[in-house]
Parts: C-alpha cells; sequence; structure tokens
C-alpha cells in the first residue's frame, strides 16, 4: 500500500468518473436493452476500476467489480436479459462501491460484508458465470503457450513511426524499445501494464505498444508487452522507471540508433546488452530465448493503434488550492496595475502610457486565462441526477420525466462544488411534495407520469438555475396552517411570503415523516447554502400547475468588470454584466404612479430604485443624476445614482463572516489608492424592490 500511496488520488478521481458512467450507461441499458454496445462500455468501465483496485490492494472493491463483471458477460451474450431485477441489482452494486470507496476515502477501516450481494450476483448468473470463466482460463492458457518469445521484436510498425523518432531526436529526445516481463502470478496483468504506463508517461512519451489495446483489456497477451518510449531520461534510468512497479520479472531495453530497422528484431548483441534481473535463472531463461525465431510473426492493424502516437499529455491534474493561489495573485496584479494607471495619470508620465498599456492588456489576458481554468460546466454536478431521480420514481410510486437544459453553463468551480447539495433538496422536495401521485394526476387531466426539470443559463455574469415541476404547487392556506401549528407568526403576509415560510428553520407541511423529506430540514439549509455563494433563490407556484424554484449565482468570485458610480458623497461598485444601458433622463421622463416612480423605457413602465434610499445615504441635489438600466430575469429596473464615474476591472474580496449582516454587497474591492469600495449586489436589491412593489 506505501509504494502505491502516490496513485492514491488517481485511483479516487478514476473510479469517480467510471462509476458516473456505469450509472448513466444501466440508465440508458434500462431504456434500451437491445443495445449491446451499451454493455461493452459497462464491461470497460468496470474492468478498469477492477483492475485499478487489484493494483491498490482492495481486495474487497476489486471482488464485487469481478463478480459484476460476470453479469455484464451474460448480458453481453444475451445469456439473461436486462430486466428489471438485473438493473435494480447492479445499481445495488454501484451503491456499494460508491460506499467501499468513501470508506476508502475517509480511511474508514470497517470491513463492509458484500457477501449478500455477492450471493445475489452469483444466483443471478444462475452458474453459467462459472463455466464462462473456466472459458477464459482455457483461452489465457492458450493465449501463454503461444505468447512466450521475451525478446525485442516489434510487428508493423510504419513509416511515420521512424519520421516520429526521428523528429524527437532533433528536439533532444532518446527512443527506447522495452519488453516487459509481469510475474506469471499476477492477479491483474492488465492493471500492471497500465501502472507501468502511467508511470512512464510522467516522464515522456509512449509512441507505440505490443499487443494492441483490446488485447490488454482482455488480458490476452500472456506475460509480456513490448513499447516504444520517448524521452530524455537515459537508457538506466527508463529501465529502472520500468521495473520499479511490483510483480515486474524482468525488462529488456535498447536504445534505438539512427540505424536500426524497426521492422526488423533487434541483434542478439543488442540483448545481451539489455537489463534483466541479474539471477541465474533469468540468465538461463535469456540463454533459451536466443533460439527462438527472429522473424516476427504478423499482427493485424487495429484503429487502437493510432492512439499510440499521440504528443505529450495535454492536461494535468492541479491542486484547488493552487489555483485558488494564483487567482489571488492575479488580482493582486489587478489592484497593483490600477494603483499605476492613478500615478501615471497623477504625474502626467507620458513615457509611462505604452508600458502600462501593455501591462494591463497582459494581465487581462492572464485573468481571462485563470478564470477560463476555475470554470466547470455544471453537467458536473447534474450528471448524478438521473439516477436520483429514477431511485425516487421507485421509492415513492410515482412516474417522472426529468429534462436538464443549458448543462453546459459554466461556473466557477468553487461554486460548482457546493452546488449539489440545495440542487438534491430542491429535487427531492419536488419529487416527493410537488409532483402527485399518478392516480390522481390522471384524476385531473395530467399526464401520469410528471416532470422535473432543471435548467442553467448566464445572465450578464450571474449564472441561473432553475427547478420546477408541474405538479400541485405550493398552497398558501396550507402553508399557513402549517406554520400556526408551529407557532410561526403569519398575520398581515400576502401569498407569495406565506409561500417562502418553506424557507422557515423547521418548517414543513408533510403530513407524515418519510424517507425521502418531511422532517422539517432542508429547505432553510437550501436558503443558507445559495446565500453563502453569494446567490439568491425566488419562489414561482401557482396551485395545480407546479413551482419553480430560481436560483440566482455569481458567474465567478474573483474578479469582474464594474461600472463606478457615485451614490450620495460615497462611490460604489455595480456588476457591469447586468447594466443594460445608462440613461441621463430628463425630470418629465421620470413619473409617479401611486407611491412608486416609474421609468418609461421602450413603452415600458420601469420602476426607479433610488439607491440613496436602499443604502440609507442622505440624498443630494445632484444635476447629474443617472438611471443604469439593469436586468433581472424578465423585470427592467432603473437604478437611480448620483453619477457615473468609470467602468473599472475589480477584484472581488469575500466580506467574512463578521460583516455577513451586509446583505446588499456582493463584496469589497480594494482600489489603486488603497480605498475599500463596496460591490453592490443588483439581484438581491432588486428582489427586495419588487417584493416591496407587491405589497401596494
Amino acid at each position: 500500500m506505501d509504494e502505491n500511496s502516490k496513485y492514491l488520488e488517481l485511483f479516487f478521481e478514476e473510479t469517480d468518473e467510471h462509476l458516473q458512467s456505469l450509472n448513466e450507461q444501466v440508465l440508458e441499458l434500462e431504456q434500451h436493452p437491445e443495445q449491446s454496445e451499451i454493455v461493452d462500455v459497462m464491461f470497460r468501465s468496470a474492468h478498469t476500476i477492477k483492475g485499478m483496485a487489484a493494483t491498490m490492494g482492495f481486495d474487497t472493491l476489486s471482488k464485487l467489480t469481478h463478480k459484476m463483471e460476470n453479469i455484464f458477460d451474460l448480458l453481453k451474450n444475451k445469456t439473461i436479459q436486462a430486466e428489471s431485477d438485473t438493473i435494480a441489482l447492479i445499481f445495488d452494486c454501484l451503491d456499494t462501491l460508491s460506499d467501499l470507496v468513501e470508506d476508502l476515502r475517509e480511511e474508514n477501516d470497517v470491513e463492509r460484508d458484500i457477501s449478500a450481494l455477492v450471493d445475489r450476483l452469483n444466483e443471478a448468473a444462475e452458474g453459467k458465470a462459472a463455466s464462462a470463466d473456466v472459458q477464459s482460463e482455457e483461452q489465457t492458457e492458450e493465449t501463454d503457450e503461444t505468447d512466450e518469445t521475451f525478446n525485442l521484436s516489434l510487428h508493423n510498425l510504419e513509416d511515420s513511426d521512424q519520421q516520429v523518432i526521428e523528429n524527437a531526436k532533433e528536439n533532444g529526445f532518446q527512443a527506447y524499445v522495452l519488453a516487459i516481463k509481469i510475474d506469471e502470478d499476477s492477479g491483474m496483468k492488465n492493471a500492471r501494464v497500465f501502472l507501468v504506463m502511467s508511470k512512464l508517461e510522467q516522464q515522456g512519451d509512449i509512441l507505440y505498444v505490443e499487443p494492441h489495446a483490446e488485447v490488454v483489456e482482455n488480458e490476452d497477451f500472456g506475460s509480456v508487452f513490448k513499447l516504444i518510449f520517448l524521452s530524455k531520461l537515459d537508457e538506466e534510468t527508463v529501465k529502472n522507471l520500468a521495473l520499479d512497479n511490483s510483480e515486474i520479472e524482468s525488462v529488456l531495453i535498447h536504445t534505438i540508433k539512427d540505424d536500426d530497422q524497426l521492422v526488423a528484431v533487434v541483434e542478439e548483441e543488442e540483448i545481451e546488452k539489455t537489463a534483466m534481473t541479474e539471477s541465474p535463472e533469468k540468465k538461463a531463461e535469456a540463454e533459451k530465448k536466443e533460439h527462438i525465431s527472429k522473424q516476427p510473426e504478423p499482427v493485424q492493424k487495429t484503429a487502437a493503434k493510432t492512439s499510440h502516437k499521440q504528443a505529450m499529455n495535454h492536461s494535468v491534474r492541479v491542486d484547488i488550492d493552487k489555483l485558488d493561489s494564483f487567482m489571488n495573485l492575479v488580482s493582486e496584479l489587478v489592484i497593483y496595475r490600477t494603483q499605476l494607471m492613478d500615478i501615471s495619470t497623477q504625474l502626467q508620465a507620458n513615457e509611462l502610457t505604452e508600458p502600462l498599456e501593455q501591462v494591463g492588456r497582459i494581465s487581462a489576458d492572464l485573468q481571462e486565462l485563470v478564470l477560463k481554468i476555475r470554470m466547470q460546466p455544471v453537467s458536473a454536478v447534474m450528471s448524478r441526477f438521473p439516477r436520483m431521480v429514477r431511485d425516487l420514481g421507485n421509492d415513492l410510486g410515482k412516474e417522472f420525466e426529468l429534462v436538464i437544459e443549458g448543462e453546459d453553463t459554466e461556473l466557477d468551480r468553487t461554486v460548482v462544488s457546493e452546488l449539489g447539495e440545495p440542487l438534491i433538496h430542491l429535487i427531492r422536495n419536488a419529487a416527493d411534495h410537488g409532483v402527485e401521485m399518478p392516480e390522481r394526476r390522471t384524476e385531473i387531466g395530467k399526464n401520469p407520469k410528471g416532470q422535473i426539470k432543471i435548467t442553467a443559463y448566464q445572465e450578464g455574469n450571474r449564472v441561473v438555475l432553475t427547478v420546477s415541476d408541474d405538479g400541485k404547487g405550493l398552497d398558501p392556506a396550507a402553508i399557513k396552517a402549517s406554520a400556526e401549528r408551529k407557532g410561526i407568526e403569519t398575520e398581515g403576509l400576502n401569498d407569495k411570503e406565506l409561500q417562502h415560510l418553506i424557507f422557515h428553520p423547521g418548517f414543513s407541511t408533510a403530513s407524515e415523516v418519510t424517507s425521502i423529506s418531511g422532517r422539517g430540514v432542508g429547505m432553510d439549509v437550501v436558503k443558507q447554502k445559495i446565500n453563502t455563494l453569494g446567490g439568491t433563490i425566488e419562489i414561482n407556484s401557482e396551485i395545480n400547475k407546479g413551482t419553480t424554484f430560481k436560483v440566482n449565482l455569481p458567474l465567478t468570485l474573483s474578479i469582474i468588470q464594474a461600472l463606478m458610480v457615485k451614490v450620495g458623497s460615497e462611490t460604489f461598485a455595480l456588476p457591469l454584466g447586468v447594466v443594460q444601458k445608462i440613461i441621463k433622463p430628463e425630470a418629465a421622463e421620470i413619473v409617479q404612479v401611486h407611491d412608486r416612480e416609474v421609468y418609461l423605457f421602450e413603452e415600458a413602465a420601469v420602476p426607479v430604485i433610488h439607491l440613496n434610499e436602499v443604502l440609507g445615504i442622505e440624498a443630494t441635489n445632484s444635476s447629474n443624476l443617472h438611471l443604469v438600466l439593469v436586468k433581472q430575469g424578465d423585470n427592467h429596473y432603473a437604478l437611480a445614482v448620483d453619477d457615473i464615474i468609470r467602468q473599472q476591472e475589480i477584484a472581488i474580496k469575500k466580506l467574512g463572516k463578521e460583516l455577513s449582516m451586509l446583505k446588499k454587497y456582493l463584496g469589497a474591492t480594494i482600489m489603486g489608492n488603497g480605498g475599500i469600495i463596496m460591490i453592490l449586489d443588483i439581484a438581491r436589491i432588486c428582489h427586495s424592490s419588487q417584493e416591496e412593489e407587491s405589497e401596494y
């Protein structure tokens, strides 16, 4: 375990991806049981998990996955059908695998008992899996008898390989042929191949592998595999890299020279120079191999071969803390760039203009790059929802159609990582409280299958997520009755305010506690989590038509374009992404309607919000009044400010827990002169204004 500990993080990442893929593929197989290619994808994912688990020494995980493979094999051969019982069994296995992985991640040493699950898998196989295993062993033994050429011969290389090697040498790389023999008693030979290749690819590029990927995947290659490796390391170091893996018996290596013919067998004297483990048995074995024919046997070329000619890896895994540090440094760069520009303007130093423009361009490109690096599609969270909705339907006896739109919409990865919990609460509540039972839906003329819809889209510098259902909606009367029973004050609340009581801690309208919801927790957690992320949540619900929860989140938590405005004697920053237009109105264009002021824009009455009143700042007699037209959802608002200063790029700094009561601000930014400017939360300000307007 110690020697493989550095691969633990890679193991968790790869296993999580394959488990998610398996969940998605099983859902697809349930809908389309006739498509055998789905089982092929499932088989590859399970086989990879089994190989990695065996390599890391996680025997329980490896054993369970192996038993699952038997079921997949029977599905592939049409021996058993993808019926509901089989699908449910596979999902139970996937849930147990996820639990096992979580135990390992949390270093929980409790041994889970999988015997009951293994018995169910054996019963499902009806004894046919055992015969399949025997057949597989016979094929492996037959392969072992025919694949005994532990030498450096390679088959069917193309002219392009020689050209790649020559180009690599011009760039300072050496090309090596390696033949690697795995211990005969190794439990997972294909996993050993993966581990050796993974270690080598950290120091160079693998150009060619023999046998091809499908043979390695099925463990039909005996004990020897060969490859061409490009690296700047010396021969001895490369040999040690390959040998420094458990269950590797010996390694042959040859440095390819300019006059070597790659399609021929390497000469005997070169074999004598190869690095092998120096035991007498190994030397005797080498002498025995010298008498084997050098003529390569023809093998069929496959499309998979092209994958071994790829360039150096184009992606690397980076710790999130390093990205956070990178972001903070770029934020500081923005602050000091602004400070330099202010100093240059004050001193009228024209000779600094061009260098500062270049610094501005480079820093802008840099911050755009770091923002893109941190962005992640919300599909990273949404991919788990189809399986969850399926299970909810089975548990509740309901039918659901899940619709997901805009899953490619990107958010800051710190927001995405925290988004799963609130969205899960919203979906579970939609399934349990929102969508009616099929019989009831039929009675009132609805489709027996309820719809749960999740959408995501970008709106300015924010992202909007909605979770909606076509169920019974939120009944204000039922909410009021439930609130009064719990001692919550409801006097004078309108219907919308009553609906928002579901966010009150401990509130629930469920008449009985279920495994899904109804314990009086959940919705308050949703609101608290979204507020922590700098977002807001709104409710739009109609009785017997459905409910929509609208979550408004910041696109990024770091650097934004802002509009600097004057309110009274104070300066504030508005996120530029929500700004539609800046208007300098005539006095007659702002009309008093009841107790509200509106501005007529494109034949529509837009509510005017005086920021000095919202922020509690003394009004000025400024004749330079401007209206900043912003859009929130489908509504427009006109923010009245005393002056427009300029557009500027700013770095957002969180206010911290001590100032968490300041609800009207996204955060603060530090200006070039060291001053601190507050950043207004336009979504919250407009939402508060809309609630006040609904009271009239």
